[in-house]
């Protein structure tokens, strides 16, 4: 399962879906995209919620349950596809490279972007966590 920057910043930040990320990530393997993890820890310092410290602080504990790889050639690929077709499903640059790591690494993804769930064809499942 890999981890979208929603999903992560529902557990960080004690929102709604959080405990489902919880569930998720001790009971099975979980992934999390270098660039999504970027994201997190630009938004949670941008808004003030935390300090660099402090983030390293949150998420370095859970990155020994949720493993990091890296974001690839062959993620950049897929992701090109689904930034295509950002404007009918509202997807942003970073919602594109999740998606296009999910599809490259044949793993399903956990978030709270109901309009993934919209997406057609795609060749994973898409969790939603609220």
């Amino acid at each position: 399962m890999l981890l979208d920057a929603s999903a992560l910043m529902a557990f960080l930040l004690k929102e709604e879906g959080g405990l489902q990320v919880l569930e998720v990530v001790s009971s099975r393997q979980c992934w999390i995209s270098s660039i999504t993890l970027t994201e997190v820890q630009g938004k949670l310092i941008g808004r003030g919620d935390f300090t660099a410290g402090q983030v390293e602080g949150q998420i370095g504990p859970l990155l020994g349950f949720v493993r990091e790889v890296p974001f690839n050639g062959d993620c950049r690929e897929k992701a090109v596809y689904y930034y295509a077709r950002k404007s009918p499903y509202g997807l942003s640059l970073g919602d594109a490279a999740c998606l296009g790591t999910a599809e490259a690494l044949k793993l399903d993804v956990l978030t709270a972007e109901r309009s993934w769930a919209e997406i057609p064809d795609l060749p994973f499942r898409v969790q939603l966590i609220r």
